[in-house]
């Protein structure tokens, strides 16, 4: 075999559906359901459960009073929304899908915090109580659909501010996480980021994004269980205790 033959991956943006099936499907996509994505995650569909999801990153960036709602996991919605959007913009340029997506980053980049964390759950309930149930709580899983989100952004437009909090972020993690002694040796109980990491290195070529994501792999499974000792030290129920399958769900 060819040395380094397979050592280049194909980018989305190098390639062109005509395919008369997928681009009526695409097309669909485009302007029927990805505005009605946006829609419902502004908990505007009458007769459809809220989402709360945009209404959480407002109150976090101090635009609006209120509670956090909806699961823990909510910010992933816009975090995969964008990405749609990102991967819809590569294929059909859409001046107001763009328009809508630019004021959506806005609101979500006034949430995040002087030292990049960016989660809505505990921005709201408390700051103090992050990184305390990795197992449960997917801090780590929504940014890793983030990062997702805004490198497929930057591909079809160039803009770079969703991507520049995403760095900011993962920055920051990356000094809560590692197998220094002085950092937590967890992992997210949710895989994503992972993936999302490498995506951020094509990009960026930042060796650190690498050596995290790496990290997080490794780490995994690893004996003493990292959840075991937070469930000891933040008494957080083990609902699978009795369960045969216990952790292969992490």
């Amino acid at each position: 075999m060819e040395k380094n033959k397979f050592s280049k991956h194909l980018l989305i943006d190098s390639i062109n559906i005509t395919d008369n099936f997928w681009r009526k499907m695409m097309e669909l996509v485009r302007i029927h359901v990805i505005p009605y994505q946006w829609e419902a995650l502004n908990d505007r569909i009458e007769g459809a459960e809220p989402s709360y999801c945009m209404q959480n990153f407002k109150i976090a960036a101090g635009m609006m009073e209120g509670e956090f709602k909806g699961f823990v996991f909510q910010d992933s919605d816009f975090a995969k929304w964008i990405e749609a959007v990102g991967f819809s913009l590569i294929w059909h340029k859409d001046k107001n899908l763009e328009d809508t997506a630019d004021e959506a980053i806005d609101i979500v980049c006034a949430a995040q915090q002087p030292d990049g964390y960016l989660d809505t759950y505990y921005i709201i309930n408390g700051l103090d109580k992050r990184w305390t149930n990795l197992r449960d709580n997917h801090e780590l899983y929504c940014l890793g659909h983030m990062i997702e989100g805004a490198v497929a952004y930057y591909q079809a437009t160039g803009k770079d501010k969703l991507l520049n909090a995403v760095i900011k972020y993962v920055d920051y993690v990356d000094t809560i996480f590692g197998s220094e002694e002085n950092k937590k040796h967890g992992y997210p109980g949710h895989e994503v980021i992972e993936m999302a990491l490498i995506k951020l290195y094509t990009i960026k070529k930042d060796e650190k994004y690498l050596k995290l994501a790496k990290y997080f792999i490794d780490e995994r499974g690893k004996s003493p269980l990292y959840f075991e000792e937070e469930g000891i030290r933040y008494e957080n129920k083990f609902w699978w205790e009795d369960s045969y399958f216990k952790y292969e769900y992490y």
